[in-house]
C-alpha cells in the first residue's frame, strides 16, 4: 500500500486536496520537496480517481459502467483503475 494511499485512508478527499496544493506551494519555494513528487503524483491520482467515481454516482454505479458493452475501452481502462484506487482507500488494513 503507497503511502498515499495511507494518508487518503486517514485524512479523507477534502484534506487531501489541501495537501496537494501545500505540496504544489512549497515546490515553487524549496529544492527538497523534489523527494515528495511520487507522493503528490499518487495523491493527485487518488483525488481525480475518488472524483470520477462521485461523477458516475458511487462505486456500484462506475462499475456497472466499466463492465457495459457500450463503454469505450480506454475509458473501461481508466475506469477500473479509478474504482481500484477507491477500493484501496476504503480497505480496512
Amino acid at each position: 500500500m503507497s503511502d498515499a494511499v495511507k494518508y487518503f485512508r486517514e485524512h479523507g478527499l477534502e484534506k487531501s486536496k489541501k495537501h496537494l496544493l501545500d505540496i504544489r506551494e512549497a515546490a515553487n519555494q524549496v529544492s527538497w520537496v523534489h523527494s515528495l513528487e511520487g507522493f503528490s503524483q499518487d495523491l493527485k491520482r487518488l483525488i481525480r480517481s475518488h472524483s470520477l467515481v462521485a461523477d458516475l454516482y458511487g462505486l456500484e454505479k462506475a462499475k456497472k459502467y466499466a463492465e457495459s458493452n457500450y463503454t469505450a475501452p480506454e475509458i473501461k481502462d481508466a475506469l477500473k483503475q479509478a474504482i481500484a484506487d477507491v477500493e484501496a482507500c476504503k480497505e480496512v488494513p
